[in-house]
């Protein structure tokens, strides 16, 4: 970025803008309706790499442009006390982070009115986090830039305050397993690491020395159960909104985690054999935070090294998107849904037996989430590399499974109303399923009523089996997958 050079700024496959031609209507009100784009344009967090590019050659005129930019989106559009325009504690938390960055380039006492602003934000009623709010990531990281911001500012009521809000949310944040109460494997990575952030920081503060020690051991148990979440291909199971990254090895002879209070299973046979069987099953409370509609005992299932059973993972946070409605929802899920079924609020699902031996693990899940009765029971077989579910609606004559492959499987054999087929996945390994119901759909890359999709990273979907069986009569589903 050259001195005296326009700044040409592009964000995606949006148009570009120019830095120091941004219109008062424009940061109110931007071009681009997709959430992210906006967070990311009125979160100043494009500035960022252009502010470090332009000190790390010298060029004081470019960065003097980015600091009259954002000091210019603070002059032309002021908090308004509201969620809009910009002005929501999500967003007010990035630009402080972004304005931090600049203050600690350039020591601009004109960033200085716009940093009281955001932070004032985070330190009223908009702040994500108790008493507003369940304790979230957005909470933590909103403090973890206040405690920043106190230290460029010499503001110690701000750091006093964010130290203060995290003494007393660290032992909120992670269920007793150490499972994040967000409802995703990605986030439970995100908030290990933020969480950890948090403890360096509290570790500088006097008088904070029991719950620093409490919070390591949190932290620690956050990180054991990352692990749990992480499939023996070593990127992570997708649970709820995460993407396929990598995840973190573990270790230890125990072979399930199960953790009533999020409503989480896993289980495995080994820690490092790439061979080896893993799964989950999700079970529990309503949909919050980062969750999917996956607790009706929604499963995912690998073996022999392939991944064969996935969750949808994460596309957009556009909730007027149909894309968001088919990813938060059952149908992208390896449920079952009665006919007619709407997810109820309030409902919850539970583990109603359990039998695990060395060979072989069996879960009953219990649930009335559609207002019917219904029990959902998995059973899974090291040795046979074989998955079965039975699904059973004590109040209905008739409910549909649903069955997403992972991208890399292929149907070989079998058609719709039919018992049995085939599949074919790029490694060479070869699925049969079976089923006691119908096979009613073999849907792959539909747009037109969104099915057979699959996110492994965000912004990016790729065509994948959606698997649908109906059943046959009151009695139960039985549906078997096995893999060689």
């Amino acid at each position: 970025m050259p001195d005296g050079e326009p700044i040409v700024v592009t964000i995606g496959t949006a148009a570009p803008f120019t830095v120091g031609t941004i219109s008062a209507a424009t940061w109110k009100n931007p071009p681009v309706t997709d959430p992210t784009w906006r967070l990311t344009f009125q979160g100043l967090l494009w500035m960022k790499p252009l502010a470090r590019r332009a000190a790390q050659d010298g060029q004081q005129e470019s960065l003097a442009a980015l600091v009259a930019q954002a000091v210019q989106l603070h002059r032309v559009d002021p908090d308004p006390g509201a969620n809009v325009s910009g002005w929501d504690e999500g967003t007010a938390l990035r630009r402080l982070e972004t304005e931090n960055c600049l203050y600690s380039l350039t020591r601009s006492a004109a960033l200085v009115p716009g940093m009281t602003a955001d932070a004032a934000v985070l330190l009223g009623k908009r702040y994500y986090g108790p008493p507003y709010a369940a304790v979230h990531n957005h909470g933590l990281l909103a403090n973890l830039r206040l405690v920043r911001a106190g230290d460029l500012l010499g503001r110690a009521d701000w750091k006093s305050a964010a130290i203060k809000r995290m003494t007393a949310e660290a032992p909120l944040a992670f269920s007793t397993a150490g499972l994040t109460f967000e409802q995703a494997s990605g986030y439970q990575g995100v908030n290990a690491n933020l969480w950890e952030q948090a403890a360096g920081v509290l570790a500088a503060s006097p008088g904070t020395e029991s719950a620093v020690a409490t919070l390591r051991k949190t932290v620690a148990a956050a990180w054991n159960a990352f692990a749990w979440e992480t499939e023996p291909d070593g990127r992570i199971v997708q649970i709820g909104d995460s993407e396929e990254i990598a995840g973190r090895a573990g270790s230890g002879t125990a072979r399930t985690l199960r953790d009533d209070q999020t409503g989480t299973i896993a289980g495995r046979w080994s820690w490092t054999d790439e061979l080896t069987s893993y799964y989950t099953i999700r079970y529990g409370p309503s949909r919050r935070a980062h969750g999917q509609e996956d607790r009706a005992g929604g499963v995912t299932w690998s073996t022999l090294g392939t991944r064969v059973l996935v969750g949808p993972g994460k596309y957009t946070y556009d909730k007027a998107s149909a894309w968001y409605t088919w990813q938060v929802g059952p149908d992208s899920h390896n449920v079952a849904i009665p006919k007619g079924g709407a997810v109820k609020a309030g409902r919850t699902a539970k583990v109603r037996t359990s039998k695990v031996q060395a060979s072989a693990h069996a879960w009953t899940i219990v649930d009335d989430i559609y207002n019917i009765p219904h029990t959902r029971s998995v059973n899974v077989s090291r040795d046979a590399h074989r998955l079965q579910v039975s699904d059973v609606f004590s109040k209905s004559a008739l409910w549909r499974q649903h069955w997403h492959l992972d991208p890399g499987w292929t149907l070989v054999s079998g058609k719709v109303d039919g018992t049995a087929l085939t599949f074919q996945h790029t490694s060479g390994r070869r699925l049969t399923v079976t089923t006691t119901g119908r096979v009613s759909g073999i849907v792959k890359g539909r747009t037109s009523s969104i099915g057979g999709w699959h996110f492994p990273s965000f912004g990016t979907r790729t065509q994948a089996i959606d698997l649908q069986i109906r059943s046959n009569g009151t009695r139960a589903t039985v549906t078997t997958f096995t893999v060689k």
